[in-house]
């Protein structure tokens, strides 16, 4: 089962929007106050796991939103809220709340929710038959603080001790060979596999070791269960609330791409809540299918979604600074070199940033602009062509802050030339009918060794009219099909220099 998303009718000041769940991950977000808990504890009380099996350190693959959030006498209790989830097997669960008039001996909160209680089909009464586990900020308390710590006996095979150590190390970017086992402790507010090393025990781990022990535990609970359900074993759902909290920047993209990987190979759903931009800004380059970012907002008191919002608004928004409609200006060679970055800028957050110019300048000048102690040229942003790498020094490429490169080391025409010429006759880009084949295309250019013959290839008015179309743009949009990879390294590459 996947979650496709949560309605919500009604539920304190969250009126009438829509969550939508990535088939991998959810990232909630949005400024505080927003409701961005409550999210995760309606999708925490949608699903209650009938198996015997348990999380690695012995809690049920389940839990009660009472140790989520809290409803108040005063302000919850006169009211009824209702919220309707989705999933991929075209079925729809529907949550309401409502208040048991008579207390109940031994129940201190009176809210209940109900599954559809007047269905007349009983499984609908009930919460989804899924393995789920929710990680709240209790986790984040460090061990050094509580008052009651004992040791707790969890057997822990050798294949997911090295597992732990190996995430560990990863994540917190460990490169001294730091050897980190388990320590499994149980407190009033936690019940966790504990870091210990050499060095120091477990009360000894920072709050950011305790949040990705726990993050780890989870992985391995649902690797383990995995293994016990054998060909029963459908996925499952990890909720993690403030998810970068007390993890330094290096580490919080270190782990979702982990949790990315493993979210593929365990089919589970992973929901969290964040305000980290590198990890929104990380995410927002990510697959649209696997990952969904809701942001949520305020709007004359109601908190409303919005679904995969630019990485600028974002920014905007978590910083609360105000935005501006000027784009920047970014210099590149000439305009066929425009014409290509205003492709691969096309649906992105950039598009709305730079402002690509030709210059009809050579690379050199270009590059000694860019080297130039007068302020006025060093303080501008180039994109080059990608055969002007050759042209710096290892250490110049590292370092650079104004220089970005289109795809490849080769100029536009060479790309574009070994590209085409690599396509099979029978693709999509040719029209038999009309005879614009691959062999009309490359009448008289068949030598593309040569730059000349390349550029002259490329610049053929008959070949743009019949193949390239309107400023190339038929011509690059299928390159960047086939090159996903180079798109985003370009993309990323002119996020460095322009951010």
């Amino acid at each position: 089962m996947k979650l496709v998303n949560l309605y919500i009718e009604n539920f304190r000041h969250i009126k009438d929007t829509t969550i939508e769940f990535g088939s991998k991950i959810t990232v909630i977000s949005g400024q505080n106050g927003t409701g961005k808990s409550s999210v995760l504890g309606w999708v925490a009380q949608l699903c209650k796991f009938k198996g015997s099996e348990k999380q690695i350190n012995g809690d049920k693959f389940e839990e009660d939103w009472g140790k989520i959030f809290k409803f108040c006498e005063l302000n919850d209790y006169d009211k009824k809220y209702k919220v309707v989830f989705n999933n991929n097997l075209v079925s729809q669960k529907i949550l309401s709340t409502r208040v048991i008039p008579v207390k109940i001996a031994n129940k201190k909160d009176r809210y209940k929710c109900d599954y559809e209680r007047n269905n007349k089909d009983k499984s609908k009464q009930k919460a989804l038959d899924f393995p789920i586990i929710y990680l709240g900020l209790k986790r984040l308390i460090p061990l050094a603080t509580e008052n009651l710590l004992k040791k707790n006996k969890i057997e822990i095979s050798s294949k997911e001790k090295d597992v732990y150590n190996k995430l560990s190390t990863q994540v917190l970017l460990l490169s001294n060979g730091l050897d980190i086992n388990i320590d499994p402790v149980k407190t009033p507010n936690k019940n966790i596999l504990a870091m210990k090393t050499a060095n120091y025990g477990n009360i000894g781990n920072s709050a950011g070791q305790d949040n990705l022990s726990q993050i780890i535990s989870a992985l391995l609970s649902f690797e383990r269960l995995k293994v016990q359900l054998g060909t029963s074993y459908k996925g499952g759902i990890l909720l993690i609330d403030e998810i970068d909290a007390t993890m330094y920047a290096g580490s919080q993209i270190q782990l979702i791409k982990k949790l990315l990987n493993y979210s593929r190979d365990l089919n589970i759903q992973i929901v969290f809540t964040t305000h980290s931009i590198e990890i929104l800004e990380y995410l927002s380059n990510v697959n649209k299918d696997e990952v969904k970012i809701n942001f949520l907002k305020d709007v004359d008191g109601v908190t409303k979604c919005q679904v995969n919002p630019s990485i600028k608004y974002i920014k905007l928004k978590i910083s609360a600074i105000r935005g501006t409609e000027f784009k920047e200006k970014v210099i590149c060679e000439d305009l066929k070199a425009e014409s290509w970055i205003k492709n691969l800028i096309k649906d992105t957050d950039l598009e709305n940033i730079i402002e690509p110019c030709g210059s009809e300048l050579s690379d050199t000048t270009l590059i000694t602009m860019s080297k130039s102690p007068n302020k006025v040229f060093n303080s501008l942003k180039y994109i080059l062509d990608g055969d002007s790498k050759v042209r710096f020094t290892k250490e110049e490429l590292e370092n650079n802050c104004n220089i970005a490169f289109l795809p490849t080391n080769y100029s536009v025409e060479s790309v574009m030339y070994h590209f085409v010429k690599k396509l099979s006759d029978e693709d999509n880009f040719w029209k038999e009918e009309l005879n614009l084949t691959k062999q009309m295309c490359f009448l008289g250019f068949e030598n593309g060794t040569n730059q000349n013959v390349a550029k002259n290839w490329f610049e053929k008015k008959e070949n743009i009219r019949d193949y390239f179309g309107d400023n190339y743009n038929k011509l690059y949009d299928r390159w960047k099909v086939e090159n996903k990879d180079l798109l985003n390294e370009f993309i990323n590459g002119v996020n460095n220099i322009i951010i």
